[in-house]
């Protein structure tokens, strides 16, 4: 795929050739990708850090405690970001790909992680930092079979599940990745 065939949202997933620990069996939700570069946020990845420890008592209030904090990439970011698939009325936020918005506003905290995580979908994903690629740099490692691009999956970016949401990717789109060799030592 080239990035003109590529139009975010799109998934990325770490092929067993990628080694990097940043992105070892890593599913990527890719928001933006022009000629300049392309950035999105890991998905399924949890912080070390539990959600009460980075949030001020003010903003910790209407949020759930097992509300899960998300790894979104090893770049480090100013502040939490909400990533979320339905525009939310009074909540600043922008629509940075069909569908796909983003807020760093404190409103949409309880708007979307009110209620404990179920066996629905979430609502959106509460991530901090991000991933980020400059201009033909994930086309290169694409090209070296580093990441595998595949369509957006509402069903996957938004599984309340993400322990085994790498093998659960493959498996939704019909591969498997021991297929796609492994051990080369690619580290990006």
């Amino acid at each position: 795929m080239t990035m003109e065939t590529l139009s975010p949202p799109y998934l990325l997933l770490a092929t067993p050739t990628l080694l990097d620990p940043n992105f070892v069996q890593s599913v990527v939700l890719v928001a933006h990708h022009d000629s300049e570069g392309a950035m999105g946020w890991i998905v399924n990845r949890l912080h070390a850090r539990p959600l009460r420890e980075l949030l001020d008592p003010g903003h910790l209030r209407g949020v759930h405690v097992e509300t899960p904090l998300h790894v979104g990439g090893p770049v480090p970011a100013d502040s939490l970001l909400a990533v979320f698939h339905r525009a939310i009325d009074g909540v600043e936020g922008a629509e940075i790909a069909p569908g796909l918005f983003v807020s760093s506003s404190a409103h949409v905290l309880p708007l979307l992680f009110s209620r404990a995580p179920g066996p629905g979908l979430v609502p959106g994903r509460l991530v901090f930092g991000y991933a980020g690629w400059g201009a033909g740099q994930l086309e290169g490692e694409m090209d070296e079979g580093a990441w595998l691009p595949l369509p957006y999956d509402e069903y996957l970016v938004c599984s309340p599940r993400v322990d085994d949401l790498w093998r659960r990717s493959f498996e939704r789109f019909g591969l498997d990745p021991a297929l796609l060799g492994s051990g080369s030592g690619l580290k990006h």
